[in-house]
């Protein structure tokens, strides 16, 4: 009798150990299924498909509420991605400032020489923009932006988009150049009544690049 109860207690300990071990099997493969895999990748902009573009006004006096438009090239960018981490930096060519609403006639070259020069961003000085991408959060990208020799903090509404081996960069948003201390965007003391050149300039960006 005493050896069948012993077989029977024996019996019940093995299926009990064995059911666990199973459960735990089960658990450990669950585990493995959802866990998500950290995409690291490194992106080089196309500079061919990328593209900023600029909208500057005036502000005061007879020219009030005017604008001009036009496009700067953007020379290099790079974005490193650790998960839904996006930091890194672009180079614009200052150089390349191209006004696009009028012609030559109309005061083109005047206008692109006055941007490039001491009252606007001094481009024999200062040939490029450097611009850092310190952090994305949901719709929102924060930048440092370096112009003219002075570092600007600024956060804008930017889609960061990643698909396949490519990587979309687009918004809509303004810079305000106030900390850049530019000539070209202050009153005139002795003729107040023209107003200035407003110190917002409004942006339209669309960048693409491709995973290295």
């Amino acid at each position: 009798m005493k050896k069948v109860i012993y077989g029977v207690l024996a019996f019940a300990a093995f299926s009990l150990t064995s059911c666990g071990g199973t459960e735990n099997t089960e658990a450990t493969e669950n585990k493995e299924e959802v866990k998500e895999e950290v995409v690291v990748a490194e992106y080089q902009l196309d500079t061919e498909n990328s593209k900023l573009e600029w909208t500057g006004s005036w502000v005061g006096g007879e020219n009030d509420g005017k604008s001009h438009n036009g496009v700067v090239h953007i020379a290099q960018g790079t974005i490193m991605q650790d998960g839904e981490d996006f930091k890194g930096n672009f180079v614009i060519d200052m150089s390349s400032i191209d006004v696009q609403d009028i012609d030559a006639e109309s005061g083109k070259p005047k206008l692109e020489g006055h941007l490039s020069n001491e009252d606007f961003f001094n481009v024999s000085k200062h040939s490029k923009v450097d611009v850092k991408v310190m952090e994305v959060i949901e719709d929102q990208v924060k930048l440092m932006i370096n112009v003219a020799g002075v570092q600007m903090e600024r956060t804008v509404p930017m889609t960061v988009k990643t698909d396949d081996n490519k990587l979309t960069m687009k918004g809509e948003f303004a810079v305000d150049f106030t900390e850049a201390d530019m000539p070209g965007m202050k009153v005139k003391e002795d003729k107040p009544e023209e107003g200035a050149v407003s110190t917002e300039i409004e942006f339209d960006l669309h960048v693409e690049m491709m995973k290295k």
